[in-house]
This record gives structure tokens, sequence and C-alpha cells, in this order.
């Protein structure tokens, strides 16, 4: 069992495009696998025009760590089923990872064209590993990102997220639901992402529950009765009963009102109690049963509602008044419904110390090239003002940045929209941090562990956007632009192309 438990995790560093092993066979072939290649992984835009929420690093660390804890003839049992070329199997049977990776952390804030995760490495492990970043990170890089959307349009009213039976298969439901929590859910249901992420799953009644006593209001009652009473003083003593089984405000809200009285649940139980409704006009009946709750006495009572919820539907809720404490949203999060294929690419950018670029007829393809990295601008008042991305080596601007100089950053676009960033009127945080190098994970990787703290990190990083920025339709522009000497790199190496056109 403990050998096909490795080979099972084996398998997310393979799961891959047959194409990168092709190209592999020819660099090995051509005696280029130690060339040194640094690969950017980033995305081109968002959903809404305005930022993604970064998950799914702690992930691609872990494929790191499987590739170089696997053993060699673990390797060789799985690469012996798809690779026919011997010298190709052979050196991947021997390979480690033995470079090193730069990203954003979980719960960073960031925008199109920014470096999100930077591999430097020999050619081959570089190139083998794009695959399986891609699938991990636009999968999660998705659902935080629609999570930040649905919770910033509850805000302040908590959210939960419950959408692991909507999900695309078991590991999407895992990492899905953490990248929930990440993206700003407050809870979520999911058993093994409270195994394995340490973080309490929540979750109380289905119809199903009620409807395994009987038909009508008689079984319903007897429902909460019994749910009530082994439910009361339980460590996770939630007594929230759904009650649009049969009707919600004719049955449902009726029998848990007395369900309440005749088990002594009122004001004074010291765990959550409520209702959950689930179908109908959310807006309208959660008014009736907020009044109707409140005249009987249980003012602390909270009302749960669900029901194929989104960020345009909360925010409809919320500008009808409807009384509500939680709101509960499935697979609008669970599969990021309205843009479910987030669009993240992996692009070289650098062989051998030489930058690389790749052009295209549409400009939004066109790649920044060389070894980079990213800071965060604050103005004044301490809002994020602008992004620069630097060379990591050998760039004027990020000089000036460190020393806190007077600097000049432009868009790439049009010369004449710059901002002059005088000396002690802004701060800056550096967003690149090195998590492995020489194939060592190091120990900031740690913090990565920690998913509630990932999402305190975002929460707080989303106070200090101002709020045109973060509006959910047509949000404000944020400035990212590119240091003067990546500038002249990029548009040296598009004249240089250009120039060999016909």
């Amino acid at each position: 069992m403990g050998r096909e438990r490795v080979l099972t995790d084996f398998a997310k560093v393979i799961n891959s495009d047959r194409y990168q092993y092709t190209e592999s066979d020819i660099f090995l072939m051509e005696e280029m696998q130690e060339k040194e290649a640094i690969f950017d992984m980033y995305f081109r835009k968002t959903e809404d025009g305005g930022f993604a929420v970064v998950s799914g690093v702690q992930e691609v660390i872990e494929l790191i760590d499987i590739l170089n804890k696997t053993s060699e003839d673990e390797k060789r049992e799985y690469f012996s089923k798809i690779i026919e070329e011997k010298h190709l199997l052979e050196y991947l049977v021997k390979m480690k990872f033995t470079g090193n990776l730069y990203a954003m952390r979980d719960g960073e804030i960031v925008y199109p064209n920014e470096p999100i995760i930077t591999i430097k490495a020999p050619l081959i492990e570089a190139k083998i590993l794009e695959t399986p970043i891609l699938n991990l990170m636009n999968m999660q890089l998705a659902i935080a990102t629609k999570a930040s959307r649905v919770t910033r349009a509850a805000s302040p009213i908590p959210v939960t997220s419950f959408g692991s039976r909507r999900a695309h298969g078991f590991d999407s439901a895992v990492a899905g639901t953490k990248a929930s929590i990440i993206g700003g859910c407050l809870s979520h249901s999911n058993l093994v992402t409270e195994y394995k992420y340490g973080v309490p799953s929540v979750g109380t009644m289905a119809h199903s529950y009620i409807q395994a006593f009987g038909v009508g209001a008689d079984a319903e009652k007897k429902a909460f009765d019994t749910f009530i009473k082994h439910r009361r003083e339980r460590k996770a003593n939630s007594l929230i009963l759904l009650i649009d089984t049969y009707n919600t405000v004719g049955i449902g809200l009726k029998n848990a009102i007395q369900s309440f009285k005749d088990n002594g649940i009122d004001d004074s139980y010291k765990g959550i109690y409520g209702i959950r409704i689930d179908s109908g006009d959310l807006a309208y009946l959660s008014k009736k049963c907020r009044k109707a709750l409140d005249l009987a006495g249980f003012k602390k009572a909270k009302i749960f509602l669900t029901n194929s919820l989104n960020e345009s539907l909360i925010k409809s809720l919320k500008e009808q008044g409807a009384a509500v404490d939680i709101f509960g949203v499935g697979d609008a999060i669970a599969v990021s419904k309205s843009n479910p294929c987030f669009g993240g690419v992996y692009k070289i950018v650098e062989i051998d110390n030489n930058p690389v670029i790749k052009l295209s007829e549409d400009v939004i393809k066109i790649s920044n090239p060389g070894f980079k990295e990213v800071y965060r601008i604050y103005d004044s008042e301490g809002f994020a003002y602008a992004d620069l991305i630097t060379l990591v080596n050998k760039d004027v601007d990020k000089i000036k940045l460190l020393n806190g100089d007077d600097l000049t950053i432009r868009d790439e676009k049009y010369e004449f929209k710059c901002s002059l960033l005088k000396n002690g009127e802004y701060s800056f945080r550096k967003l690149t941090n090195e998590f492995v190098k020489n194939g060592v994970i190091k120990p900031e990787a740690s913090q990565l562990n920690d998913v509630v703290g990932s999402r305190e990190y975002y929460l707080n990083s989303l106070e200090k956007v101002s709020d045109e920025r973060k509006r959910l339709e047509n949000p404000h522009q944020y400035k990212v632009d590119l240091s003067k000497d990546l500038l002249e790199l990029k548009y040296n190496l598009i004249k240089k192309i250009k120039s060999q056109i016909n």
C-alpha cells in the first residue's frame, strides 16, 4: 500500500502533456539538458479586469518534494510504461529538481502579466513541470479569485463554501475548498480539507435527513427534535434547521420555532442556532422568518441562505434588505462557474543568461523577457498604488526603489502616462519570495501550510486596495509597470525580431 501511495503521488509530477517529454528527448540528444532555463507562470487577464488571488503555490512545492523523494526504482516503474526512448528514460529515472523556485505566496493579490511562480533550473527539470504547475495553479487561482468576488459582494456577511459535490473530482474538491478559504470564505463543509489543512468543517442537515423521518409536518418536527437532542452538546454545536422541505413559512418555520422551545434552545444557548432556507424568494422569506423569530424571542437565531448563489445574486439580496447572517455558496465558487478556465501560462523567459521573448499578432500574448521580480508600491496613505516588475539583476529602477530615491514609473503603452514617486512619499514591499533553492525547500515555505494564515494575509492585503479598484464591476485600472531597463530589454528584442521580417 505504501508503494502504491508513492506512485500515486508521483503521478501528479508527471501529470503532463506528451510534448514536454518529446522536447526533453531532443534537448537530451542535443546535450542541452544542463542549459539554465527560467520560466514564468502568470496570467493575462481576469474575469472582471481586476486582480486575482494566489492559491496553489504550496502544492507546487509539494510536487518538487515528491519528485526529489521518489526513489529511482519507483520512477522507473512509472516512466518505463510511458517513455520508450531509453536514454530519456535513464535520465528521468535519475533526475531530481536541483533548481530554484520563486513565487508570490498563497493569499497574495496579483495582477495580469506578473510572474506568480518563476522556475530557474536546468532545462528539462524546468520544462517537465509546465503542465503540473498549470494544472494546479489554474484551478486554484480560478476558485480563490471567484471566492474573493463572492465574499467581497457579501461583506460584511460571512460566506461558507460547500460546493464539493459540484467540483470536478476529488482533488478539485479538496484543493478547491482550500482555495475558497484563502479567497475569503469563513468556513467550508469538506472533511478532507479539514483533515489535510486543519480548517474545521461545518454542516448540519439535508432535505433527505428530514424525509428519512417520513412525510409532512409531523415528520419534520420529529426530525428537528431528534437533531437538537443529539447535537446540542456536541463540540461543533451548530443547530441550523433546514426549513424548506415542505413549506418554508407555513410548516418549516413553525416547526423550527416550536422545536427550539420544546428543547430549551433560546438566546442563552452557547452554540449557534437558527434556520436555513434553500429555495423560493430568499429576500421575502428571510424577512418574514426574521420577524417571526424575533417575535418568538429568538433574536440571536441565525438565518443561513443558500440556493445557487453567486456574487450577483448576493448583491441583489443585500439590496433588497434580505435578513441573512450567513451565505452558503456552492458551484459558483467550486468550479468558478462564470469563468471556469483561468488561462494561466508558463513561458520561458531566459536561457543560459540570454533573455528570450515570444511575439504574437495578439499583443496580449507578447511575453516579458528576462529574470524578474515584483514589487508593490504604496502611497503615503498606505494604499497599493502600483506594482513594478523589475529585472533581478542590473536594474536601475530597482536600485532607486530599494534606496527610496525619487522614482518614475511609466505605462508601457503610453509614454505620457507616468508618475513621479518622490523620496519619503511612498513605501514598497517585495512580492517575490524564494521558496526552493538548489532543490531544497526553504523554511520560509512552511508559512504556506497555514491556510487560515493565508486567508488573513489576503484580507489584510485587500484592506490596502482602494474601493474603486476592488469594486466588482469595471474596477479602476491598477498600474502594473515595467522598469525602464526591462522595458528597454523587451523592445530591443522586439526590434531585433522585426528587423528580420521580410
